[in-house]
């Protein structure tokens, strides 16, 4: 017993001599020494060369729960002028009094024409950076960008998570948008043939909404953001721009989609199908002297709306089936044509012929553009599924 007694007492004594070496956090800053960035803007003029960027900056007490009479404001924006990025971080403590502090910043945003210029030396800076954040959605802008940093929106009181909320929902939910639209993304296509897709963010409604009066308004559309389409990005620079319309084609062949779907007339009546993550398998071979790139879609699909004044059938169902086969098949090859003649190789189809080995690739791997030669050889195979409480359509009663 007065064994076990000393033993304890001596682990104690251990336990207390190893608490009394221990340091603590010798390097803490306190929240209120910080300016905690959630989003940052960047712009360059192209005569000059001179940066401008915004600091979406939070205001902790704006964003917590508030009561009594007038709102806090969520967010601070700082602009700050420079002529190179170093430049501009030196001038950050001109105007703000606080220690910037960028872990936790959810987008960085371009303007258009600071995006068909390049990014490459911002995107170097930010490499060089020890706590850079290269997952970090990077996104163009063809609105003003002072409106873009100045705009308070609805529902989400920070703008910079509510960009990312935004990508990270379409790009699970729907066909429009991509999560490798970041940073890194961008970077790793920098010194290679691939192609960069990243979002184009507009503001919604004639002018921003600056003040948080904002938060007293019924609607949500003016002065909201709003997802218009994607940039095409070859290295650093923007070199074109693709279409909402095309996204879902875009995703789809590039085998990333989140949900696609597709409406049809049959029987004279709107049915639409929806299909999430479908299947794709690609295999590229040289065929008879010509690079051909061979895709199979498989799509488990579900009737999501079926307007027909008909009953459906097997056979109605596979009438449904062979005309979603058909028309996607149809749409897809075609815009695979589009991109081509743009000059666009949003497949990355050139590095898939860098990579082949074998005789029959030789002459390719050599000729300049030969990815524009690559025929699409595209097959759907799609199912479907029934949903919801009712199987037939409720029919249309006349007279």
């Amino acid at each position: 017993m007065i064994l076990e007694t000393i033993v304890r007492t001596g682990k104690l004594l251990a336990l207390a001599a190893a608490c009394c070496s221990f340091t603590g956090c010798w390097d803490m800053v306190e929240v209120n020494q910080l300016a905690i960035v959630n989003l940052v803007g960047m712009d360059r003029e192209p005569g000059n060369g001179k940066y401008t960027a915004y600091y979406q900056v939070i205001n902790p007490p704006g964003v917590a729960v508030q009561k009594g009479a007038g709102i806090k404001a969520p967010v601070y924006t700082y602009k700050i002028d420079g002529y190179s990025a170093v430049d501009l971080a030196d001038r950050t403590f001109d105007l703000i009094p606080r220690r910037p502090f960028y872990d936790h910043y959810q987008a960085l945003i371009v303007s258009e024409r600071f995006a068909k210029e390049g990014l490459r030396e911002v995107l170097n800076f930010l490499e060089k950076q020890p706590d850079r954040r290269a997952t970090i959605h990077l996104l163009v802008t063809d609105s003003p960008l002072s409106d873009m940093m100045k705009t308070y929106i609805p529902l989400e009181r920070l703008p910079g998570r509510a960009e990312r909320s935004m990508i990270e929902f379409q790009s699970k939910y729907s066909g429009w948008e991509s999560k490798r639209s970041r940073v890194k993304d961008l970077v790793e296509n920098m010194e290679g043939s691939v192609l960069t897709v990243l979002p184009i963010i507009s503001l919604a409604g004639a002018k921003p909404m600056p003040t948080t009066e904002r938060y007293e308004q019924i609607d949500a559309n003016q002065g909201n953001f709003i997802m218009k389409g994607a940039a095409v990005f070859k290295h650093d620079r923007m070199i074109g721009r693709l279409e909402p319309s095309d996204l879902p084609w875009f995703y789809l062949l590039d085998g990333r989609i989140g949900v696609f779907s597709e409406s049809l007339i049959v029987n004279g009546e709107r049915v639409d199908l929806q299909a999430p993550k479908p299947e794709v398998r690609k295999q590229l071979a040289m065929v008879s002297g010509k690079p051909v790139l061979t895709m199979d879609i498989y799509a488990e699909t579900q009737l999501f709306e079926n307007d027909q004044n008909v009953k459906l059938t097997g056979q109605n169902l596979d009438e449904i089936r062979a005309q979603f086969n058909a028309q996607v098949e149809k749409r897809a090859s075609e815009f695979y044509e589009k991109t081509k003649r743009l000059g666009w190789d949003l497949l990355g189809i050139e590095a898939q012929i860098k990579r082949k080995s074998g005789k029959e690739w030789a002459d390719a791997k050599k000729e300049e553009g030969a990815w524009k030669k690559t025929e699409l050889q595209l097959i759907v195979h799609s199912s479907i599924r029934i949903i919801g409480t009712t199987i037939d359509p409720y029919k249309e009663k006349r007279g």
